[in-house]
């Protein structure tokens, strides 16, 4: 079995053991696993396995019709099969929803139907395929690995080397292919990614984007992003672009599940908080936007050895802080101290002056966290611009978390002996739990 998709094995476990034929739309970003699941899914079992390829309808039809011909004819004691990969590019071909309607009558058959267009399956499936869509079972979208599952894969590789890499690819598995864990984080960066010779360096963030136009307004919203300018005002004034237009192609984006919006917790203090900000959410392109793409012209006279020392090495650490709040959240999950069900409460305070990373809320105490940035040692100072913040937010009842990625100064060490509500946390330690 795959490490991390034991869900994923139960759902679709379910619905071999259940009785009669049914079919279910399994979609996810690509680099996602999908396929490479479905294919360890089927070990031992009797299937048949079709991709779509956007040619002419009757030429797609077909090899289709062919494939389940050939799936007919395999003898099976249970129940079969049919995996139908990009089956959005079915969409206009009117015969494709009932041939597999008259299969599920004719075959006891389990009918996988794949697509790596999320937006696609979400909001225009229903429209081209009409009420065939009613004979679907169930949807089940796929998720990123987390860290803990890369962690599981790469047991003997140094967990804050991992962290760094994950930093970078987060836990598309896809990605991962291009990680050689007998590397060093630095010649893993340099050979696929920064290399002429990489599929990555090629393909840059663009492998999970697809059909979209005006690319360079795009990019020019992620480039802002990706140095720190989240607000839409920000971009604004920054790209000269209208907000309408802004806003547009920020929910393009956020249907692309390229960024996403993040809205400040509620609290008694809602009314100091920011309305909301944007930030990238798919490391992959985060990383590319902030130290390849306008830097291309430099990678493209020096070798990928010296680039990396110019733009990256120096910034790396701080690009891997955006993500520290990712691991500990996990930290916190595995210690028994968040429940992974509560979805109740947003994980930020964004004050207008101050801001809480992460902050989540458990019978009537505000939890909260100082995990934004990987500094060698976190400082008395560092302490009280987070109790500055929860005062903004007017939260009663507080304990705190000071996450460091090596030390604590004296006055901060003292202050923690002396108050129970302030937990002072090593990411080393946290690591270690991994």
């Amino acid at each position: 079995m795959l490490v991390g998709r034991n869900r994923e094995y139960t759902y679709f476990e379910d619905y071999m053991n259940r009785d009669g034929s049914q079919m279910v739309v399994f979609y996810g970003q690509k680099f996602m696993g999908k396929t490479t699941f479905l294919m360890d899914f089927c070990k031992n079992r009797t299937y048949s396995y079709f991709l779509v390829k956007p040619i002419v309808k009757e030429w797609m039809l077909e090899g289709f019709l062919q494939e389940i011909d050939k799936l007919k004819n395999k003898d099976s004691e249970t129940k079969k099969i049919l995996i139908v990969d990009e089956f959005q590019e079915f969409a206009k071909c009117e015969e494709f929803m009932p041939v597999l309607l008259q299969l599920l009558k004719e075959e006891k058959v389990l009918i996988v139907l794949v697509s790596s267009e999320v937006n696609w399956v979400e909001t225009s499936m229903v429209k081209a395929f009409g009420r065939s869509v009613a004979s679907i079972s169930g949807f089940y979208k796929i998720k990123p690995l987390s860290f803990q599952n890369i962690c599981q894969i790469y047991q003997n590789y140094n967990r804050a080397n991992l962290f760094i890499m994950y930093a970078i690819f987060g836990g598309v598995p896809g990605l991962w292919n291009y990680f050689e864990p007998e590397l060093p984080v630095e010649e893993n960066i340099i050979e696929n990614i920064l290399s002429s010779k990489s599929y990555l360096r090629h393909v840059g963030y663009s492998y999970c984007m697809t059909g979209l136009r005006e690319s360079g307004v795009y990019d020019t919203i992620l480039l802002c992003m990706a140095n720190g300018n989240t607000k839409l005002n920000d971009l604004y004034r920054i790209t000269g672009f209208s907000r309408a237009k802004i806003s547009v192609y920020l929910k393009t984006l956020m249907e692309q599940e390229q960024i996403n919006k993040i809205y400040s917790i509620d609290c008694v203090g809602h009314d100091n908080s920011q309305k909301g900000i944007y930030d990238i959410s798919c490391h992959f392109t985060a990383f590319w936007f902030k130290f390849i793409y306008y830097n291309e012209d430099y990678l493209l006279q020096m070798d990928g050895k010296s680039f990396y020392d110019k733009i990256i090495k120096d910034e790396l650490l701080a690009y891997c802080g955006k993500y520290l709040k990712d691991i500990v959240k996990e930290y916190f999950y595995l210690q028994g101290i968040i429940d992974p069900s509560d979805k109740t409460s947003s994980d930020c305070f964004l004050g207008k002056k101050n801001q809480i990373p992460f902050v989540w809320k458990k019978h009537a105490v505000y939890h909260i966290v100082l995990c934004d940035e990987l500094k060698m040692m976190m400082t008395y100072e560092d302490y009280q611009r987070l109790v500055l913040a929860a005062d903004e937010a007017k939260m009663r009842e507080k304990e705190y978390y000071i996450v460091s990625f090596r030390d604590f100064d004296e006055k901060l060490t003292l202050e923690a002996r002396m108050k129970k509500n302030i937990h002072l946390l090593s990411f080393a330690d946290i690591l270690d739990q991994f």
